[in-house]
């Protein structure tokens, strides 16, 4: 808005309603009461009143007027007229994506175990087939022969959309083959799927499809591969000097990191698009030339660093405090807080992420106090009595207590007390076996996470990945 209509090499200005009021409150006067004599344009008079209509629709019209210019624009547009936008630019919505999730198998023989292979974005396709504890099946992605041991393997979900595994929960074998022994994810997923292409990430991935006209080989390479389906990240790192860099890639030598898809299309661009080029990475897909030559073309996958993220909901005045849904609030922010391959984490971007989570779940609070961690906290419990044996869930400890510490839990005959006052074990993660008496104790020896404001990915295969569990509103505060 501005105090003016105006179309020009800045685009579109269009007078703000205050302005506009001004000005047709000024016309009036002039017209009705050209002796100079005031009109009382007071909000509670039927002038006023019937002057504030016409600003209204004045605004309004000029608000729908600036939204259709702004549709016309590659960079503002959103919806049905950003699909027939970008369709110029031989662009599609992608429909969506599938979760990726490495899967550790092990095997006391060889075994050839069928992937989906081209079959990658078809949903409808089968292949060896893994489950978690409830129920979601996972697609192997490409074909393998595995020797003895333990590899890990990426499979897909089943379904396109934000499924979420719990690490170590992948562990029944839905296709059953002879001489593998177990399977199970020790790590979380690699990429996140999504039920359709945001207006966001469709606008991002339009921005760096055009790329595909530049001069520069390895920028024309990442916008083909981006434009697969089921990719959402490709960080890029190419070393044009005769030695090994710093990265550890060799002289010459391309390194892609690439967040879903599959492994054969992503292949096949980039030995069509490397120009002689050699390639780095630990998947290695086989590539047969027109002369029957076979390549080995190489690439990486991200390598997940969990992100762990703490701050306080200050409640705003006159608010509740049970207003706040921390489950939405963490939600949201999984949903909303994405990082690149490589990208950098700080506190400004999540507190804004983290901002519009509690403006959405009824602008109820403030964040404040905001920091973040790569590391992992510890937490081990002992118990005074051989007769009772002790589990804790660090997690759930973590939503109770975050300063490093010993904390002694005292049983008095009938409840558990914490620093003389009563408590639910259950609340702190703890679960006990046997039957304990007066007396007893059980000791959590809590070492927390270093907490810092900006984090940098060790290498630029990284990527930050956050989840529910790891995201901890430690106090709703007035």
């Amino acid at each position: 808005m501005a105090n003016q209509d105006l179309l020009n090499e800045n685009g579109l200005q269009t007078k703000d309603n205050n302005t506009l009021l001004a000005e047709i409150q000024t016309n009036l006067q002039s017209i009705y009461s050209p002796s100079g004599e005031p009109i009382n344009f007071d909000s509670n008079t039927p002038d006023g009143q019937f002057t504030e209509i016409l600003s209204t629709l004045g605004t309004v019209v000029r608000e729908l007027i600036t939204e259709t210019f702004n549709t016309m624009s590659p960079d503002n547009c959103n919806g049905a007229m950003q699909d027939k936008m970008y369709a110029i630019n031989y662009l599609t919505r992608k429909s969506g994506a599938f979760t990726n999730q490495p899967i550790d198998i092990t095997t006391d023989r060889t075994v050839d175990l069928i992937g989906l292979d081209g079959s990658y974005n078809d949903e409808n396709a089968s292949a060896y087939a893994v489950s978690d504890d409830s129920g979601q099946i996972w697609y192997l992605v490409d074909s393998v022969t595995l020797m003895a041991g333990t590899t890990s393997c990426v499979f897909r979900a089943k379904e396109k959309g934000q499924v979420i595994p719990v690490i170590g929960t992948i562990t029944k074998q839905v296709t059953i083959i002879q001489g593998v022994v177990s399977v199970i994810n020790n790590v979380g997923y690699t990429t996140l799927g999504y039920d359709m292409e945001s207006d966001m990430d469709f606008r991002i991935r339009r921005s760096k499809s055009v790329e595909l006209a530049s001069g520069n080989e390895i920028d024309g390479m990442v916008g083909k591969i981006l434009q697969l389906d089921g990719v959402t990240s490709v960080n890029s790192h190419i070393n044009i000097t005769g030695t090994t860099d710093a990265t550890g890639t060799a002289g010459h030598t391309i390194w892609l990191i690439i967040a879903g898809g599959a492994n054969t299309d992503i292949a096949e661009i980039i030995y069509t698009e490397q120009g002689g080029a050699g390639t780095r990475g630990n998947v290695t897909v086989p590539i047969t030339t027109m002369s029957g030559q076979t390549i080995n073309v190489n690439f990486d996958r991200p390598t997940p660093t969990p992100l762990f993220i703490k701050f306080n909901a200050k409640i705003k005045q006159g608010a509740n405090a049970l207003a706040v849904d921390t489950v939405g609030v963490k939600e949201y922010m999984v949903e909303n807080l994405i990082y690149q391959i490589g990208e950098t984490a700080s506190t400004s971007e999540i507190v804004d992420v983290a901002q519009l989570a509690l403006d959405v779940q009824g602008g109820n609070a403030y964040a404040i106090d905001l920091q973040i961690s790569d590391e992992d906290s510890t937490a081990t419990i002992t118990s005074s009595n051989v007769g009772v044996t002790a589990t804790i869930d660090l997690n759930k400890f973590e939503t109770k207590i975050m300063t490093t510490g010993s904390y002694v839990f005292t049983y008095d005959g009938d409840d558990w007390e914490l620093n003389s006052d009563t408590v639910i074990l259950s609340d702190y993660g703890i679960e006990i076996t046997g039957t304990p008496v007066a007396t007893d104790t059980l000791t959590v020896a809590y070492t927390s996470r270093t907490w810092s404001d900006v984090i940098n990915t060790a290498t630029i295969a990284n990527q930050f990945v956050v989840d529910v569990n790891r995201i901890f509103i430690t106090t709703v505060q007035a």
